[in-house]
């Protein structure tokens, strides 16, 4: 079935604070404005949804509560290092924190991140060397830097418990298969998913491992028709998956994977 990541919604806590960071830092543009939410393009079909943290719980029929790490984060893979270094000035100055200063490792070039509401975002080249003299505009920032790929990576308990649930359960395609690394091609110019050790995804973030309660965002998917999105819960319930929420009737439901991250599924209309 291969169920693309369409939309990430994330909670947040100021949507005008948190729409000049996603609008203005990352340039990505306005697709809908409707009530307390907006939405923003990620590239081809897929968006990135705002959303005002207790509604997303809500809606999910979960305690809005959390506290620590939230065991995901972000990627924004540019082209050149010196890129990785431009777009993290644009992003604090329009409101977000350094959390882990950009520093190179052996497979490249990455800092981290993060949004006014407390989401991680990790900037990532694979080129190791920053431009020589990379001219900047005159206000420090230039324009915003398109990415050659995004990620949403999920920090896990059981790696291949994890890999299972996704590749044989939901049918989703591996890109890349690690004992520490497993990611899962988006398609179609979507987002990958990708899994790390719980542990490890914080480390590489350098913030503390702890955290408990609601995560704070959701993984979307647009099915083809109501069978379709009876068919794919059917799939994930057997491969482990938990049915959240009451039953709706709008087309819609959520499950959480064996890890406890949301995904809503809904019929396109």
């Amino acid at each position: 079935m291969d169920p693309q990541i369409d939309t990430i919604t994330l909670g947040v806590t100021d949507l005008s604070r948190a729409a000049q960071f996603y609008e203005d830092g990352f340039g990505f543009p306005v697709r809908q404005t409707a009530g307390d939410g907006l939405t923003l393009g990620l590239g081809g079909s897929s968006s990135l949804e705002l959303c005002p943290w207790d509604e997303l719980a809500r809606d999910a029929d979960v305690s809005p509560e959390t506290s620590g790490f939230r065991g995901f984060t972000l990627s924004y893979i540019v082209e050149q290092a010196a890129d990785v270094d431009a777009t993290l000035t644009r992003l604090v100055h329009f409101g977000g924190e350094i959390s882990k200063a950009p520093k190179f490792a052996f497979w490249g070039y990455s800092g981290h991140v993060t949004d006014p509401s407390g989401h991680l975002w990790k900037i990532a080249s694979p080129k190791r060397r920053p431009l020589l003299g990379a001219k900047r505009a005159a206000n420090g920032l230039g324009d915003p830097i398109e990415p050659q790929e995004l990620a949403l990576t999920i920090g896990v308990d059981d790696m291949k418990r994890a890999k299972q649930f996704y590749e044989d359960g939901l049918g989703n395609s591996t890109k890349k298969s690690y004992a520490k690394f497993v990611s899962f091609d988006g398609g179609g110019g979507a987002p990958d998913l990708a899994m790390y050790k719980w542990d490890a995804l914080a480390d590489d973030a350098d913030v503390p491992a702890a955290g408990n309660g609601f995560r704070g965002f959701r993984i979307s998917h647009r099915a083809d028709s109501p069978e379709e999105v009876t068919t794919l819960l059917d799939r994930a319930k057997r491969a482990g998956a938990k049915i959240v929420g009451p039953a709706r009737d709008d087309h819609a439901a959520y499950f959480s994977d064996p890890d406890g991250y949301l995904w809503k599924v809904a019929a396109r209309t």
